[in-house]
């Protein structure tokens, strides 16, 4: 399926009245006008398998039962979800998408809504950002935030599809742990842009500002992060960001539903938890923290709501 990014039912909203070069400029970037982006979407039988399936994973079959299943199978994926659940290895896992080693690697893999809503939220959130690194690079260099970015390939990837030479592009990374910055500084080297990254620990709405005292971003990125915060944590981390962009700055951001009620498995099984948010209720968050929301766009499988919002 080949989509373009769409504004959300709300509408988009204008960050023109603020006025200034980076709110009109902000605001020229922001519009609901995107390349078109190759997502996946559920077959009949996927859903078919989905809907039969269901009632023995999330109440039939005991958790002990599955659990011991998918200990069973070879699949890197399964082996890396009961080690560290919904981490940065398993992400890595989905977005290669390596042929499956059996047919629990394949359900794993192919068939779980969740896997293949991942690898649409990696294209439909690199095509945004890189969208936006083009955007501002026409009028100044670019410095670009990830918070909770693990070994960084949304944004890693973005700088070298948005076409700017990567010397008008700064990227600092920042996670909690540091155990997958040597993959990521790996991925900078095969892509070119090793010098433009920056990989940095700890938790960004205590550490940013004595980490980046000087530092103006014109662009963050928190995908991977959010639903594993609650509310306040949220509204904590986005006022901590917002000391530190500049007016008319943008950020990228997702929520997460549960359409097709993988969540009661991945809790039963994997003991697996994330918060979930709709649009409407990221949209109210963002609103709350003093930024104006201006695009939003559900990936097909109707997981993610990706979200960008302006700092007027």
């Amino acid at each position: 399926m080949s989509v373009a990014l769409e504004s959300s039912a709300r509408g988009p909203l204008s960050v023109e009245s603020a006025g200034g070069t980076n709110r009109r400029r902000a605001a020229r970037m922001n519009s609901p006008v995107a390349p078109n982006v190759s997502l996946e979407e559920l077959s009949i039988a996927q859903r078919t398998s989905g809907l039969l399936l269901g009632p023995w994973k999330n109440y039939l079959l005991p958790a002990r039962v599955w659990q011991r299943l998918m200990a069973s199978s070879p699949s890197p994926l399964l082996a890396e979800s009961f080690l560290r659940p919904g981490g940065w290895r398993s992400m890595e896992l989905m977005y290669a998408n390596a042929e499956p080693l059996d047919w629990l690697d394949r359900q794993a893999l192919r068939d779980d809504p969740m896997s293949k809503a991942s690898r649409n939220r990696l294209r439909i959130v690199t095509a945004r950002l890189a969208s936006l690194i083009a955007g501002y690079a026409a009028e100044a260099p670019v410095t670009v935030l990830g918070v909770g970015a693990g070994p960084g390939r949304h944004v890693q990837t973005s700088i070298v599809d948005s076409g700017v030479d990567p010397r008008r592009v700064t990227a600092h990374l920042f996670d909690l742990n540091d155990d997958a910055f040597e993959h990521g500084r790996a991925l900078s080297r095969r892509l070119g842009i090793e010098g433009r990254v920056h990989f940095r620990q700890g938790g960004a709405w205590r550490t940013i500002g004595e980490t980046l005292p000087d530092t103006a971003v014109q662009i963050v990125k928190l995908v991977g992060i959010v639903e594993n915060l609650n509310d306040a944590e949220f509204l904590e981390l986005l006022g901590a960001l917002s000391k530190i962009m500049v007016p008319g700055a943008t950020l990228v951001t997702h929520g997460l539903v549960d359409p097709h009620g993988g969540a009661r498995f991945r809790a039963r099984v994997f003991h697996f938890r994330h918060r979930q948010r709709t649009a409407r209720k990221m949209q109210d968050l963002l609103l709350f923290a003093g930024f104006r929301p201006s695009e939003c766009v559900t990936e097909p499988i109707g997981i993610y709501p990706i979200l960008t919002a302006v700092l007027p």
